[in-house]
Parts: structure tokens; C-alpha cells; sequence
């Protein structure tokens, strides 16, 4: 059997993100549904050191562009905000254990490409992220495997396109996919479960759900084996 996931096009993800991506044997980036304000397609967040955690927000044009798909976004270039992430990300994780084998990657990602479309600067964090922590999955594009429909049409059409029957979902798919017609579409439904692991942060206690980069600053070549070790994949089971 071949497994597939997909999903949108987030920003700096968090370590479930990842996870699901270690478990199929094909991930798909969505980067042909709509792009929502205030979800992580543009943010997400990392940890201050002697405070909470922060949103680190790559500034989108909105304005006037009510139901552009993520990969028509475009990153509002008027203010220096790729250096600001950066000084950001270096104040509050200097320290971690692991910061220089990670920083000068993903400062390279930053500030030697000049980027204009949010999808593409994604993609080469989620492809450098990927291969740190040394997840083989091939990635693919659902616009350039040319997968099309909404939630259920959308799954069992990035199925046909990569010859995949069987699918990895997130805990949510329980709300709005059609198992059913998957099934009949001959495409068994895994269900993933993932809560973070405690590990060594900067702060005292345990923030969760953070980008995943806290966790590799933080615990270098162990933090693949630590965010699988919060992930569960269960087959699905109607009701």
C-alpha cells in the first residue's frame, strides 16, 4: 500500500506538522485553497526568552484580494521584516544547545533570497526543516500534480494523482471529510493524533504547539525521535 498526506502551506510549523510528514510515503503541500487571515499560512510562533510565546508574522498584501489562493499571496516587501525574524529568532535562541548548527541555514533562507510570494518562502523553510530532521518523504506540489475539488473531492483526487490508497488526516478531518466516499473510492483513512512531548525549552516549564524550530534549537539530532514519540496513527472507524 502507498500513503499520502497533505496540507496547506503553513509557515514555520509546528513538530505534528512534521510528524505527519514522516509517516506517509508522499506529502502534498496544498497551495490551492484559499488563504485565511490569522491562521499560520503566514505566522507562527517561538518562544521569548524570560516571557511567552510570540507570533512571528510575515507581512501579506490582503488589501483588496478577498479569495486569493496561497500560492497567489504575495509578502508585502515595504518594511524589513526578514531581518527582524531573524534578530528575533537569534535574540531568544543564542543559547539553545543547537542554535549554530541550525541558525546559519535558516538565516540563509532569510536574507539571500528576495522573496515575493509567501508560498515559495514556505516551501524552503518546510524543505530545509524537513531535511534537518532527516525526513526522506518526497514532497509535491497539489498545483502541480494538478489535484483539484474541496475537503473530500480534494483528498480523493491527491490519492488518484500519486497512486496512494490510503490517506493520513489530521484529528479535525472528523468534521468535514467524507469517509464514506473515500471508502468507495477504495482509500482507507488513518487518523493522526499528535500532542507535543516535553523537552528542554529556554524558559522554565513547557510552552507546547510552538514552531518546530524551538524543538531542533533546543534538542538538535534527538528531535525527530522526540515529536514522533507525540504522534499516534490510528485507522478510522465510523461510528
Amino acid at each position: 500500500m502507498a500513503s499520502v498526506a497533505g496540507h496547506q502551506i503553513n509557515h514555520l510549523p509546528y513538530s505534528g506538522y512534521f510528524a505527519k510528514m514522516a509517516c506517509v510515503d508522499q506529502f502534498v503541500l496544498v497551495d490551492t485553497t484559499q488563504y485565511v487571515k490569522k491562521e499560520y499560512h503566514n505566522r507562527n510562533r517561538i518562544l521569548i526568552r524570560n516571557s511567552g510565546a510570540r507570533w512571528l508574522t510575515v507581512p501579506v498584501v490582503t488589501h483588496g484580494r478577498f479569495h486569493q489562493l496561497l500560492n497567489e499571496v504575495e509578502i508585502d516587501t515595504r518594511s524589513n521584516w526578514q531581518r527582524q525574524h531573524i534578530r528575533a529568532i537569534e535574540v531568544n535562541y543564542a543559547t539553545a544547545p543547537y542554535f549554530r548548527d541550525m541558525f546559519s541555514k535558516l538565516s540563509t533562507i532569510y536574507t539571500e533570497t528576495e522573496w515575493h510570494r509567501l508560498a515559495d518562502f514556505n516551501i524552503a523553510l518546510i524543505r530545509l526543516i524537513r531535511d534537518i530532521l532527516k525526513i526522506t518523504t518526497p514532497i509535491r506540489l497539489s498545483s502541480e500534480l494538478g489535484a483539484t475539488g474541496k475537503a473530500t473531492d480534494l483528498i480523493a483526487d491527491m490519492c488518484r494523482r500519486t497512486h496512494a490508497d490510503t490517506y493520513l488526516h489530521g484529528r479535525h478531518a472528523v468534521d468535514y471529510v467524507a469517509f464514506e466516499t473515500l471508502s468507495n473510492h477504495g482509500i482507507r483513512s488513518l487518523i493522526q493524533t499528535f500532542d507535543s512531548t516535553p523537552y528542554p525549552q529556554q524558559n522554565p516549564g513547557f510552552t507546547p504547539n510552538l514552531s518546530v524550530i524551538d524543538l531542533i534549537f533546543n534538542c538538535g539530532p534527538a528531535s525527530l525521535e522526540i515529536l514522533m514519540s507525540g504522534n499516534i496513527v490510528a485507522a478510522h472507524c465510523e461510528a
